[in-house]
């Protein structure tokens, strides 16, 4: 393992712990004001098409920003693991989030299932992330599935959430590391 590689792995295990360690209390209502925080920006009020993520875990929940953009008729889309390597992004074809069938897909993670229409181009893309740095760099859960995507993809905007205790002052990254362009919590929103 790398000297970069290793450090990720001490900084992933690091903000995990502190992220799992939030009571479920703290989840639910710093990801309202993480949310509402996203539907204010301008990014948001003028895109047509947006990638979100099912939420896992401790992490900051969308379920407010996935219901907000399917009822302002905004094209949304969840991500699917393919294979190994690689995820797509599946619009939701419903028209409420409570409609949408649900399916536990790879790594447990849920996944919109009825869809079969991809979404390649987007406007703005809303990434999860274990830890995040003020230069918008992020340490995911290892796999490189958004780098991956990202780099065949073009997303105009990329917003990275988190909570506080997430954000540290620099992440080691290398070439393939793909930054966002803000990341919002629930006490500010660094731009990149």
């Amino acid at each position: 393992m790398t000297k970069e590689n290793l450090a990720k792995s001490d900084f992933r295990k690091d903000i995990l712990y502190k992220r799992n360690s939030l009571s479920e209390s703290e989840i639910i209502n710093n990801s309202k004001i993480i949310s509402n925080r996203v539907i204010a920006t301008k990014e948001y009020q003028t895109s047509k098409s947006i990638g979100a993520y099912y939420p896992t875990g401790s992490e900051v929940k969308t379920f407010d920003i996935i219901k907000h953009s399917i009822n302002d008729k905004k094209e949304i889309g969840l991500p699917r693991v393919i294979d190994s390597t690689k995820i797509e992004f599946f619009k939701i074809i419903e028209d409420s989030f409570e409609k949408i069938k649900f399916t536990k897909g790879k790594y447990g993670i849920f996944e919109n299932s009825m869809s079969t229409i991809s979404i390649d181009k987007m406007d703005l893309l809303i990434i999860p992330g274990i830890a995040f740095d003020l230069q918008g760099n992020r340490i995911g859960y290892g796999k490189g599935y958004y780098d991956r995507f990202l780099s065949s993809t073009k997303a105009k905007y990329i917003i990275g959430l988190a909570y506080e205790t997430q954000i540290i002052n620099e992440i080691p990254n290398n070439d393939h590391d793909i930054s966002v362009d803000v990341i919002i919590t629930e006490k500010r929103s660094i731009t990149v």
